[in-house]
């Protein structure tokens, strides 16, 4: 007689089983992934703000200093069509030192596109339809976008190139000081005609910030979230920076309170307003951002820290070009203290007001 075995299937019981088993290891596996991936990305990021910082340090070397964060022709025939009103920024200045010499001989060369003849350096980054119809405005270069702001890099093809990286403008809050011809410039990036070397970056190149990284705003969608968006009309922030906080919903500390006007500035790479281009070291990173203007992206006084989806703080690139991340609970002094209005003296924000001054004399080195 032939023996028949049996067989039998998994029950109910022990099906769950084993389906909770698989959702247990799933979720254990997915955190570590997502940090793996921004671990990545974190990399990319600073490997990027060091080929940046480089290309500082390249430009200092042929033209014996740093290169201006915002400059340019003032006059033409037709306004703003002839002349980009010294608003060509600093990354336009520095693209032939980040592999983008062609972008830059077009910049630099007088171009016809359609039936708009352009000078030179282009027109007003602000105007349009000259704007919008210079192609070189509308060029997106890679090495500006970090990888972690994915809406950094929705750009359609008929919007200004977008960029993550900024220019230090220090510890100043005064429109003059960040933006103008003042030499009273708290940070390494002086403006129109004013220069800044090697020399004067007199706390030394390892403890004054270079760079960082700024979220960008435009067409985000996400304009109320802090790290994201910038309150504008906030004329408190001119003498107390610190007053920016209380923009902040007490309910949900991400966000902006809707009582005040917010707007999504910050992040074209060919306007050099601080506004677009800048960061200050006053709020610590991923702090709120405020101005003073009334909707208008390049008036009036402003704090614009730095700010990053990356986990706890952002990167920062000091003036030797080394690269280091610094953590959103950096010592930031006395928010509420009156800004600084010299190049010279001690910042009143702590260590991270120290890193961004020149010249302040403080003995705080870099974390």
């Amino acid at each position: 007689m032939i023996a028949r075995s049996r067989f039998r299937g998994f029950t109910l019981v022990e099906l769950l089983v084993v389906i909770a088993i698989i959702g247990i290891l799933i979720a254990l596996l997915l955190p570590a992934v997502q940090a793996a991936r921004e671990a990545a990305r974190r990399s990319q990021c600073t490997n990027q703000l060091k080929q940046l910082g480089l290309a500082v340090h390249n430009y200092a070397d042929v033209h014996k200093c740093f290169p201006s964060k915002k400059a340019g022709p003032q006059t033409g025939a037709r306004a703003c069509q002839d002349y980009n009103g010294a608003y060509g920024s600093g990354w336009m200045r520095l693209l032939p030192y980040y592999e983008q010499q062609a972008l830059y001989n077009a910049w630099s060369s007088a171009q016809t596109y359609g039936t708009y003849v352009f000078t030179p350096f282009g027109p007003c980054p602000w105007t349009t339809p000259d704007r919008d119809n210079y192609q070189p405005y509308l060029q997106q270069v890679p090495t500006l976008l970090c990888p972690t702001d994915g809406d950094a890099a929705k750009k359609t093809a008929t919007q200004q190139g977008r960029t993550n990286y900024m220019f230090s403008a220090g510890d100043a809050v005064n429109y003059t000081m960040q933006n103008e011809t003042s030499s009273q410039n708290r940070g390494p990036f002086g403006n129109y005609t004013i220069v800044f070397t090697f020399a004067d970056i007199r706390d030394g190149t390892a403890n004054t910030a270079m760079l960082s990284e700024r979220l960008n705003a435009f067409n985000s969608g996400n304009g109320r979230l802090v790290r994201v968006g910038n309150v504008h009309s906030y004329t408190a922030i001119s003498a107390t920076p610190g007053a920016c906080y209380g923009t902040v919903d007490t309910a949900d500390p991400k966000r902006f309170s809707t009582t005040y006007s917010v707007a999504e500035w910050g992040g074209w790479w060919c306007h050099g307003s601080t506004s677009h281009i800048g960061f200050t070291t006053i709020l610590p990173p991923n702090a709120p951002a405020c101005a003073a203007g009334t909707g208008n992206d390049n008036s009036s006084d402003g704090v614009f820290p730095p700010s990053s989806w990356h986990p706890g703080g952002v990167n920062v690139a000091m003036c030797d070009a080394s690269v280091r991340f610094i953590s959103e609970t950096i010592d930031s002094g006395n928010s509420l203290a009156t800004p600084p209005t010299a190049a010279t003296g001690a910042s009143p924000y702590g260590t991270w007001g120290a890193l961004g001054s020149r010249a302040g004399g403080e003995s705080v080195a870099a974390p």
